[in-house]
């Protein structure tokens, strides 16, 4: 295991029962940036100690309450589901838990504080670590504890928490399954063994008054600065360790390459100075990275960004292979929040293709109403079945005449059953009699036709024509795509 882990292990340890008496020559004498681990490191590995226990907690939750076995998931993933119980549902004898189980897994969410844990079974333990999972985790949490808090801080976007356990694994201090290139990960036995010490350390954490000394012993700088407000004598030792600290993190985020670089480029962006980076990544071929760039930019919102963010949208190809199309509509959108070049952008949404038209119609209610038209007809004239899918949600949302009235017209100008369904599930959805009466007549007009020569037999008697698999879908898809999305258009306007 490596040396930084062995001496960040023997600082939890001493710091439990410490009180120094004078703080400034107390932290003076404390070993500088960088003979610990980073604080990024630190804190995930305190973070993921905490959340091995709650994942034995959702173990013990599948045994004891919904008769499952976990062995028999981390096996056979959905095939190990418990007999007799349905997919999801209210956690018996726990009425604030509800459970969902999926693939080798169960996640458990409590319906008052939205706390989401979720665990994936690889044996009969629950050691095993889900970046995903755990990130979600940490997002759900509407009143995070201290160190929980402090984890946060330090991964504010979430995205770089993949990189931090990376580290962790290099370092020794996780461990990958058996036969892995590093997923899933589980913390090592020696940290293991130190698992009350850290409970301890977490627990006196709680003490705001403490935090100085606590955090500069495990080389959390931050911490220990943010702490000593006040104190001029603390924070002239505590800011320029605080500065190596940010300095040793950038230095790791850089170094990344390939897939990771994206989620370094927001690591980067938290440490609150990453603009020469995403400027270099706007310049960049079409990629995650500039999508990186884009959601960082976005969240920013400054309008300092539109002339880089121009030149990017300008050498995107709005029907190009991806993720050109997404790129391309991302920077149009965030050009017209800003009225940049205001009319040439209001011009380019009739431009808009690929999968995108959905967006490209929701832009142009806003920001170019002339347009709207011209999208929604291409929208559901698409051969892409997202673009149908979207624009017919936004016209049963708006639900005036003039919306209903284009969903009469696309029936009115296709007699093709998929095309057409999300015209006609929009029709439903929205509920008026004329509405429901359009569907109905077109469906007459334009009914479902078995496969030839093949008949349903009960009994051995012959029933009706037999339907394909994709004709059965069709039929139900009034109750699942168009009402998901118009659902989620509602919650995301609240």
């Amino acid at each position: 295991m490596d040396a930084q882990i062995t001496r960040l292990l023997d600082a939890l340890e001493q710091a439990v029962g410490i009180v120094p008496l004078d703080v400034a020559t107390f932290v003076q004498e404390l070993p500088d940036a960088g003979t610990l681990p980073t604080p990024w490191e630190t804190w995930t590995l305190i973070g993921l100690s905490r959340h091995r226990e709650r994942q034995y907690w959702v173990r013990n939750i599948i045994q004891n309450h919904l008769r499952g076995d976990v062995a028999a998931l981390g096996v056979m993933g959905a095939l190990g589901h418990p007999d007799g119980l349905k997919r999801s549902g209210n956690v018996p004898g726990m009425p604030d838990w509800d459970y969902f189980f999926h693939g080798r897994g169960c996640c458990l969410t409590h319906k008052v504080t939205g706390e989401d844990i979720d665990v994936d079974f690889w044996d009969e333990t629950a050691e095993y670590f889900d970046v995903y999972f755990y990130t979600k985790y940490l997002e759900s949490l509407r009143d995070p504890d201290p160190p929980e808090q402090r984890l946060l801080e330090l991964h504010r976007s979430g995205h770089a928490i993949g990189i931090t356990i990376n580290r962790l694994l290099a370092s020794g201090a996780m461990i990958p399954i058996p036969g892995s290139d590093g997923y899933p990960p589980r913390i090592d036995a020696t940290v293991l063994a130190s698992g009350d010490m850290i409970d301890s350390f977490c627990r006196i954490w709680d003490d705001p008054s403490k935090r100085i000394w606590l955090a500069a012993m495990i080389g959390d700088w931050h911490a220990a600065h943010e702490a000593a407000e006040g104190q001029p004598d603390v924070q002239r030792i505590t800011g320029p360790r605080a500065d190596k600290c940010r300095s040793i993190r950038r230095d790791l985020l850089l170094q990344e390459s390939g897939r990771a670089s994206a989620d370094a480029l927001f690591g980067l962006a938290d440490l609150g100075n990453a603009h020469r980076e995403l400027k270099r990544a706007l310049g960049g071929p079409p990629s995650s990275i500039i999508s990186a760039a884009m959601e960082i930019i976005g969240q920013q919102n400054d309008v300092k960004w539109c002339p880089d963010v121009y030149s990017m949208f300008k050498r995107m190809r709005p029907n190009g292979e991806s993720p050109e199309p997404h790129l391309w509509v991302t920077a149009l959108k965030f050009l017209l929040r800003h009225g940049y070049k205001k009319n040439e952008m209001a011009a380019s949404l009739t431009k808009t293709d690929g999968t995108e038209i959905g967006e490209g119609v929701l832009l142009s209610l806003e920001y170019a109403p002339q347009h709207t038209l011209r999208l929604i007809r291409k929208g559901m004239q698409s051969s892409i079945p997202c673009n149908r899918t979207t624009v017919a949600a936004v016209m049963a949302l708006i639900a005036t005449p003039w919306s209903i009235r284009e969903l009469f017209h696309a029936l009115d100008t296709s007699d093709d059953q998929e095309k057409t369904a999300d015209a006609r599930a929009a029709l439903l959805e929205i509920g008026s009699p004329e509405a429901e009466m359009a569907v109905s007549v077109w469906q007459d007009q334009n009914s479902h036709e078995g496969e030839p020569g093949k008949y349903l037999e009960i009994h051995g008697r012959k029933v009706g024509p037999l339907f394909s698999l994709a004709e059965h879908r069709l039929t139900d898809r009034h109750a699942s795509s168009v009402t998901r999305w118009t659902n989620f258009m509602i919650m995301s306007c609240k």
